[in-house]
């Protein structure tokens, strides 16, 4: 049996989405962490040869069904077609975890017990719609992963958990329109020292967009659009590139300007060059910069994280700062471990603090933390006079909020075709 590549599974899937003259159902196989440790241990040879016997062993237990089709669609994932009712696919998904799950695998002399997550999913005649059976299968192979090893999981093509993704899914070519035809547009909020210390001006770079009626949109849809379709990188890219190109036509020697990298930015190597390159040909100074990246991204992607924090801030001498903190997963015990200037406290404390205790106890102690660590800490989502009072009794540096400035436009890009 052939395995295909992905753009050849892909294919397949949309030929037997249009076939609704036979059942069939997509299975997504993924491989548990067993790829990365033998990678670690062994190298990468070692890697592809135990993928390699976990294909072969997926093919014995498929190939008996006529019209099966297998591809490898990602390096430790494997896409399924079975010409059989989802029912069926569903005990052969569980048989195939089961089996697994008592053959361990011997490679270049060292043994092991890798394990299977499986999603589920119909295709025609139920799901005649490619994409949306990709999704669902994507979707029940994250909800198997979430709950552990040799899972399966069942998603529905009308499962309630997929219709975000339908929602999402219209706005993606508005979002790649709006790229293109640079219909977002670039806003400043300032963010303003409370504690009595002189400081440059400061504010955070915020995107909106611009519809065919002129109206000016927040950005949250298309933002978690392009999150879920990983076209965060290209927005990031947007608004660096624009960024400068505005900085050169209006040189600014008083302002801090702090831009958000989005996680999916953070995992693309090129990303510093990018930067580098766009600062040296528009002429940015680079102590005028502060990119914002989340806790939560930080914390995740701890490695490239701390590898790019080190090239923007020591290589490029840019400031750094690390956004909602409080929300992320680890619990504000890998704060130390970051090198940035700031620490910026997740606005849903900011909001509740003046009634909730908890909420006030937060702000408090990554204040304190902040300086212990020498780091300066923002507060955003600041709103009423009290929670300003409160908040310069805490010692937090600065604010951000609509109390304090609204947003406000810096450039639409559109409009400086004329001197680019």
């Amino acid at each position: 049996m052939t395995v295909l590549s992905r753009p050849e599974f892909i294919e397949a899937i949309k030929l037997s989405c249009r076939n609704d003259s036979r059942q069939s159902t997509l299975l997504f196989a993924e491989i548990n962490h067993a790829t990365q440790v033998i990678s670690l241990i062994q190298g990468l040879e070692a890697e592809e040869s135990l993928i390699k016997s976990i294909e072969k062993f997926i093919i014995n237990s498929v190939s008996q069904y006529q019209g099966c089709q297998i591809g490898r669609v990602e390096s430790n994932r494997f896409g399924i077609i079975l010409p059989l009712p989802v029912e069926d696919c569903l005990d052969l998904a569980h048989h195939l975890t089961r089996k697994l799950d008592q053959q361990p695998f011997t490679i270049n002399g060292r043994t092991h017990y890798p394990k299977l997550i499986i999603g589920v999913t119909p295709l025609a005649p139920v799901t005649t719609a490619p994409e949306l059976a990709i999704a669902a299968a994507d979707e029940a192979l994250y909800q198997a992963r979430r709950i552990g090893h040799s899972i399966v999981q069942l998603i529905e093509p009308d499962d309630p958990r997929l219709r975000h993704y339908q929602q999402f899914l219209k706005l993606l070519p508005q979002l790649r329109k709006g790229l293109r035809e640079k219909t977002f547009i670039l806003y400043t909020q300032p963010i303003i020292a409370i504690n009595g210390k002189q400081s440059i001006k400061k504010v955070e770079v915020l995107l909106r967009y611009r519809d065919e009626n002129i109206a000016i949109h927040l950005p949250e849809r298309f933002l978690s659009t392009a999150g879920l379709f990983h076209v965060s990188r290209e927005i990031d890219l947007y608004v660096v590139h624009h960024f400068c190109r505005f900085i050169q036509q209006n040189p600014d020697q008083k302002t801090m300007y702090s831009i958000n990298i989005s996680g999916n930015t953070v995992r693309y190597t090129p990303f510093f060059t990018f930067v580098e390159r766009e600062f040296q040909f528009h002429g940015i100074d680079p102590g005028k910069v502060c990119f914002e990246m989340t806790e939560n991204v930080a914390d995740k992607d701890m490695f490239h994280a701390t590898k790019l924090m080190s090239l923007l801030k020591k290589q490029l001498g840019c400031y750094l700062s690390l956004d909602d903190i409080g929300i992320g997963s680890s619990n504000l015990s890998n704060l130390p471990r970051f090198n940035v200037d700031y620490f910026k406290i997740d606005g849903s404390y900011i909001k509740k603090m003046l009634d909730d205790p908890y909420s006030e106890l937060v702000v408090q102690f990554i204040t304190t933390a902040a300086k212990q660590l020498k780091k300066e800490v923002v507060a955003e989502y600041v709103e009423q006079p009290e929670q300003l009072e409160k908040l310069i009794s805490m010692g937090v540096d600065y604010a951000q909020g609509y109390l304090l400035g609204k947003p406000e436009i810096l450039f639409d890009p559109a409009d400086l075709e004329a001197v680019a």
